[in-house]
């Protein structure tokens, strides 16, 4: 080959590479000002602060009972051990994962329809980070689930072997964040191999290698919760837990959230800023992403049939298959924000299906789809920037769409470290405020915890004599059926936790939407008086 040969590749290559800046530092942009905010996400506190448990040295389900997989934990834990244990730091690892996931699946993209544009990539940063712009095992896991699958086509092409063992060590990965998301994909590999290479000599050794490199990462996590002695804890919250108790809370409406959750509040906002006809129609535009995403599989289906043979065939059957593994892992709870986390693969696949077609109906279709996922992010982007209340916390400054006058609390009476108790949960208020969990759990729900973990946490607060209890009147009791559908509040005769916070607790305020606790006999050596406590 000559050197005339190479020449015009390099301008072709210099383009491409730049494209990849332009997609990642604009992703990056875009998530930014969301990041800066602190939302009420409710996991966010329960990853971070057991992030920040992991990075002192407490043994996840021995130490502190989570029911999500080690994987976050240590990811983020290993963050905050070498930068420190900081709000920049947990937002910063969620900017790096939104932009790595954004420029893989930008890749996917390209690779599967050479010379796209970057819709699905596009879209999918602008319906997914946004409403969920928090540190998220979900996001974790999708990360390297997309790069375990980028691994694998990757080696489908070229045939490197180490590209097989890479993409098995990375599915091994993402089973630590979610179990069956991992194990899934790792299917997903075996089946789409044996249907491409089940008759190439090379397809023993192929196979093999998925294998080691996936059960090595599994058997290295596995021998180190049993040196901890940690197994039979891990056993349980990864494996018992989820079959025994995970869909009693959890289980949801297929699209559940959309009308719920998302339509609601954006009628709400609109409609204080424009006349009704203009805020639905609005709303209706931002309603088109997320109705194509819980729509997929039958527009899969149709774009099937339109297109004939041209929607399934060899490049595009490790997305059909991959993708089906991606989505069949979230459909545990199918509401509409799993249903985007388990899309990725298949809204690439649909994406790229859908604008190969011609037909009018289709080619406008794409259009309105574009355009509406531009308006969101608009919106979206709008909605970050009116967060302008700055709030120095013990973590750093985060900043709000009003004063979080709870926090603001534990940070005048408390002392670093101590022990403070937040019921049902918003463990994000332990992270910032730097107080102590005094219980191994960040979550306390009937039906989602047992009465034995119940009565373990009273036993808890009644050892330690915990001085503050933040009460949520937001998230509790019937109000928790908003998120929960299937929350059934249990009568109040076999209420557990309740009962004894009215009998060692006197409510001295309320603030920010939690009743604020304080321990009977801690009052009376201060000299505090209660405040009129109606409704505890």
């Amino acid at each position: 080959m000559t050197q005339g040969d190479l020449a015009p590749q390099a301008p072709v290559n210099r383009r491409e590479h730049l494209r990849y800046v332009l997609v990642g530092l604009g992703s990056g942009a875009y998530l930014y000002p969301f990041l800066r905010v602190l939302w009420r996400v409710g996991d966010e506190g329960t990853l971070v602060y057991g992030a920040l448990r992991v990075a002192e040295g407490a043994v996840p389900y021995r130490d502190f009972m989570e029911v999500m997989g080690p994987g976050t934990f240590y990811w983020l834990g290993l963050c905050f051990k070498i930068f420190g244990a900081t709000w920049l730091v947990a937002r910063a690892e969620v900017l790096i994962t939104g932009v790595a996931t954004t420029l893989i699946l930008y890749w996917l993209t390209r690779r599967l329809r050479p010379g796209s544009g970057s819709l699905a990539a596009v879209l999918l940063m602008a319906i997914t980070f946004p409403l969920w712009p928090a540190t998220s095992h979900h996001w974790d896991s999708n990360l390297f689930a997309l790069l375990s699958f980028a691994a694998f086509v990757a080696w489908l092409d070229n045939s490197r072997p180490w590209l097989a063992v890479t993409a098995g060590v990375l599915a091994g990965v993402t089973t630590l964040f979610m179990q069956q998301k991992g194990l899934l994909l790792l299917f997903s590999f075996l089946l789409i191999l044996s249907l491409l290479r089940r008759k190439q000599p090379d397809f023993a050794s192929s196979a093999a290698r998925l294998l080691i490199g996936y059960g090595g990462v599994v058997a290295v996590v596995v021998l180190a919760f049993y040196a901890a002695g940690a197994l039979p804890q891990f056993v349980y919250a990864n494996i018992v837990w989820p079959f025994t108790h995970y869909s009693t809370v959890n289980a949801a409406p297929y699209g559940y959230g959309l009308r719920e959750w998302f339509w609601n509040a954006w009628c709400g906002l609109l409609l204080s800023l424009f006349r009704p006809a203009v805020a639905y129609t609005t709303a209706s535009v931002f309603a088109v992403p997320f109705l194509v995403v819980a729509a997929l599989p039958g527009l899969l289906a149709a774009l099937t049939v339109a297109g004939r043979g041209h929607a399934c065939n060899r490049p595009t059957l490790p997305y059909w298959i991959a993708g089906s593994a991606l989505w069949l892992s979230e459909i545990h709870r199918s509401d509409v924000t799993h249903l985007i986390y388990g899309s990725p693969l298949l809204l690439i696949l649909c994406i790229s299906l859908w604008q190969q077609r011609q037909d009018r109906f289709w080619r406008y279709g794409v259009r309105v789809l574009a355009v509406s996922v531009v308006l969101f992010a608009v919106f979206n982007v709008l909605v970050a920037q009116a967060a302008r209340t700055k709030m120095v916390t013990r973590r750093g400054a985060v900043y709000a769409f009003a004063d979080d006058a709870a926090l603001e609390f534990l940070d005048r009476q408390t002392q670093p470290g101590e022990d403070v108790f937040v019921y049902p949960y918003y463990p994000m208020y332990y992270f910032l405020s730097g107080t102590t969990n005094p219980t191994r759990f960040s979550i306390l729900l009937y039906h989602n915890n047992t009465d034995a973990q119940f009565q373990e946490v009273i036993s808890a607060l009644e050892r330690r004599k915990v001085r503050y209890v933040l009460w949520d009147t937001v998230v509790d009791g019937q109000n928790l059926k908003q998120w929960f559908p299937n929350y059934q509040q249990p009568p109040r005769e076999k209420l557990m936790i309740e009962p004894y916070l009215k009998a060692h607790y006197d409510l001295i305020a309320i603030k920010n939407g939690f009743r604020v606790l304080q321990r009977k006999d801690t009052m009376v050596a201060a000299g505090s008086q209660p405040a009129a406590a109606p409704g505890l």
